[in-house]
């Protein structure tokens, strides 16, 4: 075959469709690997083809490698969500054309939405396979529409022939009758049902692949204007009188708040508020209220008295209630150890944070909008990568366990991910506990011992033939510490103990 430049291109997306959709469609586990390469691949093979790498395209392209990397170090599930997320965020953001310097956050969201809606339905494609010569050229597309319709008659086919078989016994023989004379039964046993659903969505994807590929490469060099089309740069709604009226009303709860910080055990103790009550899981509450106030003080661009009255005045609110929320996190966290939801609620009241001191570093120097988003965006990456660093899922467990009114809370720590490296320690602490005959003992009140038992066992089934598509660095090193576990007895200990009315303490 001798093939154009654009048809060696075509194949080459070829090749890796087909390589991407057997990395991405696995059973029963998520692939980490198999998710990683596949962004990886696709992030390089985008900033190849794109002509005009200015320093945001770099900036993107960096930043969207590190969280596809992340991808295959993390294995905790929000946090892989994030770094997903943050995956196809920065590499959507280095493919859209034509980002100019007053780009707000609004003009890139429009921009990302704009260029996926043209990815799906613009039928314009600078590569396809083509031969050199007098060859005919091969039309992809006609060649997609009609493996198209057969994937759709086959599924369509398998869905509906159960159903109206239910409905109807004559229509069941007959239908009964061709799968035996086909013995499309025996064959379907004998290659395995899973493997041929299995294969029908790599092919499904295959094509899904084939198709956007390639468009997504000829648009990345287009043009147009990708600006938000309605104009919020300058302050046309009535904005003053709710800014007022939210300052007066964030005044009078700072005052009571610090009221009620100063009050003493015993007027406190008198209202009927207790030790919990005083170190209340408000950081969630008082951050969003934070980030309301960031939202109406960036979209005023106001440069009258007034409003910048009134935006600093609300600056300087959103960060006292900012500072609040850190005060509420570290006194839940003295008292009750570290959760998922308390050390999230930091890191969001640090953003918002961050967030308000570049915007008012940007408000009073009168930078571009491009700078904000910019500096922004390089912050939120940031604190996104610290929070991989920091690893929650092990801070928890060696550093300050989750507590509840009966001491460690094991409950919830066998909810920890491998990523805290702590599943050996848990079955020790099952089988020191085994030991002593007795349910919960002193210092152990663990009220579903079976899940840290289930994730054992999870992790062994999961590395037992090994996939490289399915491999996740910290999800690996955990399974190291345990692979030679037997869980037999302790499952089957814990069980009876469970099904026991009445265990004994």
């Amino acid at each position: 075959m001798d093939l154009t430049n654009r048809g060696k291109v075509f194949l080459l997306i070829a090749i890796l469709s087909f390589a991407f959709s057997y990395l991405l469609i696995t059973l029963n586990f998520f692939p980490s690997f198999g998710v990683a390469l596949t962004f990886i691949a696709f992030i390089l093979l985008a900033y190849r083809f794109k002509k005009e790498k200015d320093k945001d395209t770099k900036l993107f392209f960096v930043l969207s490698l590190v969280f596809s990397i992340l991808i295959l170090v993390r294995s905790e599930a929000f946090t892989t969500f994030l770094n997903l997320s943050a995956a196809l965020l920065f590499g959507l953001l280095m493919c859209l054309p034509g980002i100019k310097n007053n780009f707000s956050f609004l003009d890139h969201a429009f921009a990302s939405a704009s260029f996926i809606i043209r990815s799906l339905f613009s039928g314009k494609s600078d590569y396809f396979l083509e031969f050199k010569g007098d060859r005919k050229k091969f039309d992809p597309a006609k060649t997609g529409e009609v493996i198209f319709n057969v994937l759709a008659t086959v599924i369509l086919v398998a869905m509906v022939l159960p159903l109206l078989s239910s409905a109807n016994p004559f229509f069941r023989n007959i239908v009964e009758n061709i799968l035996k004379y086909f013995d499309i039964r025996s064959l379907l046993e004998c290659i395995g049902y899973q493997n041929v659903f299995v294969w029908l969505l790599r092919i499904l994807f295959f094509f899904i692949f084939i198709f956007l590929i390639p468009k997504v490469l000829t648009l990345i060099n287009g043009k147009g204007d990708n600006l938000f089309p309605f104009s919020l740069k300058s302050e046309r709604f009535p904005l003053i009188i709710p800014k007022v009226v939210l300052a007066l009303i964030i005044l009078v709860f700072i005052i009571t708040q610090l009221q009620f910080y100063f009050a003493s055990d015993a007027t406190l103790s008198s209202m009927g508020i207790s030790h919990s009550q005083r170190t209340r899981e408000v950081f969630a509450q008082l951050s969003v209220v934070a980030g309301i106030i960031l939202v109406l003080v960036y979209n005023s661009k106001n440069w009258e008295l007034l409003g910048k009255i009134t935006n600093w005045i609300l600056g300087i609110q959103g960060i006292f209630l900012t500072l609040m929320a850190y005060k509420s996190v570290f006194e839940y966290i003295d008292a009750w150890g570290l959760t998922y939801k308390r050390l999230y609620g930091l890191t969001f009241a640090t953003w918002i944070a961050g967030i308000f001191i570049l915007y008012f570093y940007y408000y009073k120097k009168r930078h571009t909008v491009s700078w904000f988003v910019r500096k922004t965006v390089i912050f939120s990456a940031g604190l996104l990568i610290l929070v991989n660093v920091s690893n929650f899922d092990y801070l928890i467990f060696h550093f300050a366990k989750a507590q509840t009114g009966q001491g460690v809370d094991y409950t919830y720590l066998s909810t920890l991910s491998p990523d805290a490296l702590s599943y050996k320690d848990q079955y020790l602490k099952l089988e020191e506990n085994s030991h002593a005959g007795v349910f919960p003992v002193a210092g152990y009140d663990n009220k579903n011992p079976l899940l840290i038992l289930y994730r054992i066992e999870a992790l062994q089934k999961k590395y037992e033939r090994f996939d490289i598509r399915l491999f996740n660095l910290l999800d690996f090193l955990q399974y190291r510490e345990i692979r030679s576990i037997d869980t037999t007895y302790l499952m089957s200990y814990y069980k009876n103990i469970l099904n026991t009315p009445n265990p004994p303490r």
